[in-house]
């Protein structure tokens, strides 16, 4: 097939080393002891959109989509390999209704509201010359809860009413916030896209005339499923788009991306 393609990641979790950067190292040690804590060591992250979209063109459509334990996965045949996605290869890469006042919310953000709060506000915060000022394990929380939002969802919809409350009062006890099935939380959002991509590109592909290139979106967290394609077809890493730092590592740390795939 000669369509060309464009995908467009927002959730690939390439933009929150920005975070990273203006972390001082009393800030570091902090943010390292959180459940996110070893991002800091991955390798920076970037969005493969042709990688997802030549992956996705070998995604097996099943009715019904549930597994037989009922958990929603997705599958894929790559020439006579069959394969399946789920909730576990994320859990595995990311290594894993509280009704009171929202303080952390209240310290950082005073003149706002509970839902008022948008992912813009938490970036400037952090790039500000005010960042510096804060406390350290609150200057910590908030960047937990940018890099949530804007590295793993990025959908600025998800920044209102209860999502983004409950991530300010889970920041605020950070034993709650590393103790949160993570994994889940995020596989149950981004699954949504992921399953309704076969959908973009096959409707594409049934129209009588289309254009030249295929552009879509797609949002949740979804650097994980690049590392599990990088582990999963040999062919990507023969031909030098992945390579493997050490084997021992775990799943997010032991890979980087070395080319992306560009389009023939």
């Amino acid at each position: 097939m000669n369509t060309k393609a464009f995908a467009n990641l927002k959730g690939s979790g390439g933009n929150i080393w920005e975070v990273f950067e203006v972390l001082d190292d009393a800030r570091r040690a902090i943010f390292r002891d959180t459940v996110f804590g070893y991002f800091i060591d991955v390798p920076r992250l970037q969005g493969d959109g042709l990688l997802f979209h030549k992956m996705f063109l070998h995604q097996i459509r099943l009715d019904p989509v549930l597994s037989p334990d009922g958990i929603k996965r997705l599958y894929f045949r790559v020439g006579n390999t069959k394969m399946v996605y789920g909730p576990e290869d994320i859990q595995k890469t990311l290594g894993e209704k509280v009704k009171k006042r929202c303080l952390l919310r209240e310290r950082l953000f005073p003149d706002y509201t509970n839902s008022s709060v948008k992912i813009g506000d938490l970036k400037r915060l952090i790039l500000n010359r005010t960042f510096l000022a804060l406390d350290d394990v609150d200057a910590v929380r908030v960047s937990l809860i940018y890099i949530l939002c804007e590295g793993f969802f990025w959908v600025k919809k998800l920044m209102i009413g209860c999502h983004k409350s409950v991530f300010f009062f889970f920041a605020e006890n950070l034993d709650l916030w590393n103790g949160f099935a993570w994994g889940s939380y995020l596989w149950d959002f981004t699954y949504v896209d992921l399953e309704d991509t076969w959908n973009k590109i096959h409707n594409y592909l049934s129209l009588s005339e289309r254009g030249q290139t295929l552009n879509y979106s797609v949002s949740g967290f979804t650097a994980p499923i690049r590392i599990w394609i990088y582990e999963m077809i040999p062919a990507v890493r023969a031909c030098g788009f992945a390579s493997r730092r050490n084997k021992d590592l775990s799943r997010m740390k032991r890979w980087s991306g070395a080319k992306k795939i560009e389009m023939g």
